[in-house]
């Protein structure tokens, strides 16, 4: 801290001129006026001053206003704070700070920097979202510093608290010193050069537990720090802000919507089980061109995408982006690792799918439509390899779930039943290219009772590839159905035996290609298939459910809960 004077004057004793200051600049929005108001205070203000004590926020008061002294007293450009919180301890998260306290004369000095437009600040918080009780919290300290204020707010970038440097950062770093000329506004360099420079780091919520080094020492350790940084940012950072202005107000209320609910979901390193589905609008091209755009978009498409948000929250679904006519939604296990969860998650996907087609039904009846083709396409896989990622660059960041199941039950909507009818046919190739010389040996023995095990094999396969190509065929027509993985299917037949609808064709299933159930007077029939989705790899057995309008209109499909 340099040589202080015990006759120095104490930070404490210009308490009442920087409360006044701070009452005076939330009263004004004029830039000029702002700076008017700083340089006064802080261009008059004394610069043989001492920290009240050696706990932390004296220390790092003293700092916070030594830079401003620099910048207001003397002229220094390029003035800057780095602020990076691991840990908000609980005496900062609190909305407002006791009068004449370190805590108080440390919020006014930070918003000092706010408010300043030559004293430029960073501020990196980690959220810790493995703790739910916390989350709440630290969004109202953000939001009572970076958004509902009236000051152009600091450089913010937002993290979820399960980064790759969450081992490496402590409890809360503060680096003070200058900043490098950049055209890059989103990332504020440090200069590395610059020797007047401190850097504080906490290590618990005791105010005696912190490091502090200066100058080269100061610089060298936050040089490794920053580095690491700058790769979080690329890589990781959920939300970054830059500096408000009055024109994009509703920008700021949109992007804080949007980080509360990535928030909420989560960001994961870890995979995952649970539900991915995509569902998109089923010939729709034909219905916009009959119908014309303003039928299709103010009557069929923003109904039901206002609505799939219902119920995707009714089924504690996320949804992850609308693609087009396409819906992509996301459910999770909880964490809890009971394995009922796998079963509450799997309903809550397939409720919520029939949900959706249930409101588009609704929205064709009610508006004389229900003669149309539009329908609804759902593909829908269960597994654990999902990935709750924060994907893209600085510019364009998408918060979204990846891995082998996403990907799975994207192309299970995609696929088209011709398609699938000639995956079918090189599945039973074998059989296919056998099957006339079986049928002419046949004929000639007119009894299979004499047929090996592997002769009679063929015979059924056969048979049930032409009954696969049949069902295939009837599923073409079909306006609403849902396609899923086998995996997400045995889980949901096991329930339903449970509750007690037992497969009613359980000995002619695999001859005809497909398992049928009566759930509560409907007949749910699970065409199975087969589908080699990266056309190079095994082939994957996958079922299909087509949702009659009877059973839409009619169904209490929470019955089966």
């Amino acid at each position: 801290m340099g040589n202080i004077d015990k006759n120095d004057l104490k930070l404490s004793d210009q308490r009442e001129s920087r409360h006044g200051l701070m009452n005076r600049l939330a009263e004004i929005s004029d830039h000029n006026e702002v700076e008017k108001l700083l340089k006064e205070m802080y261009g008059n203000a004394p610069e043989d001053t001492a920290p009240d004590s050696d706990n932390y926020y004296d220390v790092l008061n003293f700092h916070l206003y030594r830079n401003i002294i620099k910048r207001y007293k003397h002229g220094l450009e390029g003035v800057c704070l780095w602020r990076f919180f691991k840990v908000l301890s609980e005496d900062q998260l609190g909305d407002t700070y006791e009068e004449g306290t370190s805590l108080e004369m440390m919020d006014h000095l930070v918003r000092t920097y706010f408010y300043s437009g030559p004293l430029d600040d960073l501020t990196c918080i980690f959220i810790p979202i493995n703790d739910s009780s916390k989350i709440q919290q630290y969004l109202n300290w953000i939001k009572s510093y970076f958004y509902d204020v009236n000051y152009p707010t600091s450089l913010l970038w937002l993290y979820a608290l399960d980064s790759s440097v969450e081992d490496f950062i402590p409890h809360e770093i503060v680096y003070v010193g200058k900043r490098i000329e950049s055209s890059d506004e989103s990332i504020m360099i440090p200069d590395f050069s610059h020797t007047d420079t401190v850097l504080l780091k906490r290590f618990s919520s005791d105010e005696r537990h912190y490091l502090a080094l200066y100058g080269d020492d100061a610089n060298y350790e936050f040089q490794q720090i920053f580095t690491n940084l700058q790769m979080e940012y690329r890589d990781r950072c959920l939300s970054h802000s830059g500096k408000k202005i009055d024109t994009v107000d509703k920008q700021y209320g949109e992007e804080w919507e949007k980080f509360e609910e990535v928030l909420e979901f989560g960001v994961s390193d870890q995979f995952e089980n649970g539900c991915i589905s995509f569902s998109d609008l089923r010939n729709s091209t034909n219905f916009l061109n009959k119908y014309g755009k303003n039928t299709f978009r103010n009557d069929i498409q923003q109904p039901f995408f206002e609505s799939t948000k219902l119920i995707s929250k009714l089924y504690n679904g996320r949804i992850d982006k609308f693609m087009g006519d396409n819906v992509m939604c996301v459910f999770l296990n909880s964490s809890d690792g009971e394995q009922k969860n796998d079963i509450d998650t799997i309903l809550n996907n397939f409720f919520s799918i029939f949900g959706l087609c249930k409101v588009l039904l609704t929205l064709l009846s009610d508006r004389g439509l229900i003669d149309t083709e539009l329908g609804l396409r759902s593909g829908v896989s269960y597994g654990q390899e999902i990935l709750r990622s924060n994907l893209g660059n600085e510019i364009v960041r998408d918060f979204t779930v990846t891995g082998e199941t996403v990907n799975f039950a994207a192309r299970l909507e995609h696929f088209s039943f011709h398609e699938l009818i000639l995956h079918n046919q090189n599945y039973f190739h074998d059989a296919i290219q056998r099957f006339p010389e079986i049928s002419e040996l046949a004929s000639v023995i007119k009894s299979l009772k004499n047929f090996n095990p592997e002769t009679k094999s063929i015979i059924q396969n056969y048979t049930l590839y032409q009954n696969i190509v049949s069902n295939l065929e009837k599923l073409n027509a079909v306006r609403f159905d849902v396609r899923c993985n086998d995996g997400f299917y045995i889980k949901l037949k096991e329930h339903l035996q449970t509750k007690g609808y037992g497969v009613l064709n359980a000995e002619t299933a695999r001859l005809y290609g497909y398992e049928e159930f009566d759930i509560e007077g409907h007949h749910f029939r699970f065409y199975f298939s087969y589908f080699n989705p990266k056309g190079f790899e095994e082939y994957e057995k996958i079922w299909i459910l087509p949702f009659s309008l009877n059973m839409l209109r009619n169904l209490d499909i929470e019955k089966l809960r």
